[in-house]
């Protein structure tokens, strides 16, 4: 049985610390790691504006955090979430897309032609083409 990936967003208060951000999420890596799972990406959005107000808060911390688990690792990860008191809210699901591997700037992707070595490449003759019949 293969593992799912689940992606959880979750939006802290804008005035929590940093460290205390941090801490929360190094506990929550804590937790997958305890359901045989990992944490596949942290993508921290930073301060945005929300569409409406939250416990009287415009903005929020963004925080996506990409993970694999077994059963139950959702259901902890959730409940610890619940208990700590700096988050607005959050929600969990499925992580169906494919992750796109990291492109490195040094090698040109496959297909494409080498770079220009600065001497022209020989043409080669074309053959002509049939004449269309009428």
């Amino acid at each position: 049985m293969t593992t799912k990936r689940y992606e959880t967003a979750i939006l802290f208060d804008p005035e929590l610390p940093e460290d205390a951000r941090k801490e929360f999420l190094g506990k929550l890596s804590g937790i997958v790691a305890d359901y045989k799972g990992e944490v596949l990406k942290t993508d921290d959005w930073g301060n945005r504006k929300l569409a409406y107000a939250i416990r009287k808060k415009s903005n929020a911390f963004y925080t996506f955090l990409l993970y694999t688990g077994n059963r139950g690792v959702v259901e902890e990860v959730e409940r610890n979430i619940k208990i700590f008191e700096g988050i607005l809210r959050h929600l969990t699901t499925v992580h169906t897309a494919e992750l796109k591997p990291k492109v490195d700037a040094a090698a040109p992707p496959a297909g494409d032609a080498p770079a220009d070595s600065g001497t022209p490449e020989p043409e080669t003759p074309q053959a002509p083409a049939p004449p269309a019949e009428a």
